[in-house]
């Protein structure tokens, strides 16, 4: 019965890139809530026509490619589509986690390693127990994403060489979209995937940020950087234990009290 769905009269704020929200949003509403979604990033690509060379010189040598993100794969085959480029099979590939693994099974592309946290401290660690430090690696990655791989393993005597494929701004739209929601919107649960997100919130939100606060709604991280985010501004959340969008429903489901 329709009364007896967990979500059942919660309203989801989903803060998600447009392109990505629809999945969480649909969701949201088979497990009965109600989705208000307010994109408020947005990714361009980043890397420059004239690298195009040095990146067909870089897959056609051994090594590892690593994925830290679903849009890091999205932009990456873009850019080889676009420039007559292929992955060759003499790489091999690490990806922080399932969903970009996913990503790159649905591009062709076999994973051979994954961290069991999907986070870039586990990745990193995952790295040094496959990667030998003989074997250049290569991290395809956005411009705000941590340099956590090159940290930890360049000191170990790893070749690490960084592609920025897509660049994260904000999404003008998707804030006013946000001001409007939340003029005529209760939010049981605010979540936020990324902490760019939620550093784009708090710019929208303004000298509000202290009413949201204390509007009543639950703040659902989905994993600890973006948990540290919103700490930054006073704000705790609740974190899953499997940093996925099914892990964050979860929390929502439990915290609702009608699993």
């Amino acid at each position: 019965m329709a009364n007896d769905l967990p979500l059942q009269g919660k309203t989801v704020l989903v803060t998600r890139n447009k392109r990505q929200a629809a999945p969480f949003r649909k969701k949201v509403e088979a497990l009965g809530g109600t989705a208000v979604s307010a994109s408020l990033i947005a990714f361009q690509e980043a890397l420059p026509d004239e690298c195009a060379d040095s990146l067909r010189e870089d897959l056609s040598e051994p090594g590892w490619l690593v994925f830290t993100s679903v849009n890091g794969v999205r932009f990456f085959f873009s850019y080889l589509d676009r420039h007559g480029l292929a992955l060759s099979g003499r790489k091999k590939i690490a990806a922080v986690g399932e969903k970009t693994a996913r990503a790159l099974k649905e591009r062709g592309a076999r994973t051979d390693a994954m961290p069991d946290e999907y986070v870039a401290e586990c990745l990193a660690d995952t790295l040094k127990r496959h990667a030998s430090a003989a074997e250049p690696i290569s991290v395809i990655k956005g411009n705000l994403s941590r340099d956590v791989i090159k940290a930890e393993l360049e000191p170990l005597g790893y070749q690490i060489r960084e592609w920025v494929l897509y660049n994260t701004i904000q999404d003008e739209k998707g804030m006013d979209e946000l001001r409007r929601a939340a003029s005529r919107s209760h939010f049981d649960f605010i979540t936020f995937t990324s902490s760019s997100a939620v550093h784009t919130f708090m710019h929208a939100v303004g000298d509000g940020e202290k009413a949201w606060e204390n509007s009543g709604a639950s703040y659902i991280s989905i994993g600890p950087l973006t948990e540290k985010a919103l700490l930054e501004y006073g704000i705790s959340s609740h974190v899953p234990d499997i940093y996925t969008i099914e892990g964050m429903l979860d929390v929502m489901c439990s915290m609702s009290g009608k699993d």
